[in-house]
């Protein structure tokens, strides 16, 4: 069972540390305002893990990717998260701006 839960654990770290770039580019890029600030905040602690990282396997450490891999998913959780929201008060905004019919009228 621990063997699983390791596995599972490096699993989800390595594949949070390949979506956490493409996913903060996208969200920098696609939100505006407060949002767009909120979509940065990640970076204050997944840049110096990046270059902790990168220091790391320059020192042909063979535990560099240990920090990546226990924050990214920190990370890529906060921004699916934030774009989850944005994606429902989206919706939730454009729904009430659709006026009612008015009674009695019929479409034909």
């Amino acid at each position: 069972m621990q063997i699983l839960l390791g596995f599972l654990i490096m699993v989800v770290g390595y594949a949070a540390a390949l979506v956490y770039l493409p996913l903060q580019v996208y969200a920098a890029v696609r939100l505006r305002g407060g949002r767009r600030l909120a979509a940065l905040l990640p970076l204050l602690l997944m840049v110096p893990i990046f270059a902790l990282t990168a220091d790391a396997y320059a020192k042909d450490s063979n535990l560099w990717p240990v920090c990546l891999i226990f924050t990214a998913p920190v990370g890529t959780g906060y921004l699916v998260a934030l774009l989850l929201i944005r994606r429902s008060a989206a919706s939730q905004s454009s729904a009430e701006f659709v006026s009612p019919a008015k009674p009695g009228a019929h479409d034909t």
